[in-house]
């Protein structure tokens, strides 16, 4: 998701929030969303987009021939409460502004063909719960076992051609229950021929497999009816911005490069004074696709994407690095492969460069 322009302006990031706990320099309409505790808000999907989006995967699913269609609520992320076959979908979707604020403050909102992603996702969620497909034999010969411990960090093989490819980040890698998800998402996904696509790979049998099982239990009625919900919205008493505040928190890696990039940075952009544009704004301008870029291709998680750049970005501020904005190009694909090389450092060594 490239931006528009090299060198343009946001509105406000999550450091100058901190910065400003009061909501100094925000609108008073919103300044008062910031604040006003979600349950509050009175969100809902009936009326909003995402009821758009929710009847066109459940045509999908009635189009494969699967007669269950989970249903969908508000929470504070995508996800299934593990073995209740529903789907939580992220609160600012429901809300145009809500969602401005999420492409403020949590980098980059969904797109629509990206909120079908999550949602097909999520629906292969769903259907494993929904029929306990993961106390099979055949399914935990396929996918692993179930039980294996949840890590957010995980260590991904890019390009490994014993995974379907959906989600960024080699999500199917993650965990067998996220492989399986995967899997249904590739095989739910209109206009893709994924028998031709992931020919002689070995993710082409765990196709085979959601294709077959379907076709067995598609219509007939789910072994769980639950409907259990994890971080409903009507029950978020935190404030929109206690919510993004303690995201922030969550997220927050120390990498702790101190002024190990800097002569690096020196040779990338122009020294103080040198061009029209400052280095740190370039970065700010780019900083959502460079995140999105460099944690797609890599498999390190955006938080630590996230902090990379921000170290760079305020490196930049504090060296008074320029740019020339003719040469943004140049810079944008040197400065995406210098980010790629200390991400995959990280990914293999659990460190950005050896300092020994």
């Amino acid at each position: 998701m490239a931006s528009a322009s090299p060198i343009a302006f946001r509105e406000k990031n999550p450091a100058e929030l901190r910065e400003h706990p009061d909501g100094a320099g925000i609108s008073p309409d919103r300044e008062g969303l910031l604040r006003s505790r979600i349950k509050d808000l009175q969100l809902h999907i009936p009326g909003t987009p995402l009821e758009k989006f929710i009847h066109q995967l459940h045509a999908e699913l009635e189009a494969k021939g699967i007669s269950f269609k989970p249903q969908c609520y508000l929470s504070d992320q995508w996800g299934c409460p593990s073995g209740v076959p529903v789907i939580g979908i992220p609160f600012y979707l429901a809300d145009p502004k809500l969602l401005s604020i999420e492409a403020e403050l949590g980098d980059a909102a969904e797109t629509e063909e990206e909120i079908l992603m999550y949602l097909r996702h999520e629906a292969g969620h769903a259907i494993n719960y929904a029929y306990k497909l993961y106390e099979t034999e055949e399914w935990q010969k396929l996918f692993g076992d179930y039980n294996k411990p949840y890590k957010e960090e995980y260590k991904p093989r890019p390009f490994s051609r014993k995974y379907v490819v959906h989600i960024s980040g080699w999500y199917a890698q993650k965990h067998p229950d996220e492989d399986f998800a995967e899997s249904f998402a590739v095989w739910l996904t209109p206009g893709i021929d994924w028998q031709k696509r992931y020919h002689g790979w070995g993710a082409l049998k765990k196709l085979q497999y959601v294709d077959q099982v379907m076709q067995k239990v598609g219509r007939t009625p789910p072994l769980v009816q639950l409907d259990e919900r994890d971080a409903a919205v009507e029950d978020m008493e935190e404030t929109v911005l206690d919510h993004y505040r303690a995201r922030q928190l969550a997220e927050k890696v120390d990498v702790q490069l101190h002024e190990h990039l800097d002569q690096d940075l020196f040779d990338l952009f122009e020294p103080p004074g040198q061009a029209q544009a400052s280095a740190e704004m370039f970065i700010r301008a780019e900083r959502s696709f460079l995140i999105e870029a460099v944690a797609h291709y890599s498999g390190v998680s955006r938080a630590v994407v996230r902090s990379l750049v921000d170290h760079l970005q305020g490196r930049c501020a504090h060296l008074k690095l320029t740019v020339k904005i003719d040469n943004a190009r140049e810079y944008m694909t040197r400065l995406t492969s210098l980010l790629t090389a200390l991400a995959m450092n990280y990914l293999y060594t659990d460190r950005f460069f050896d300092l020994d």
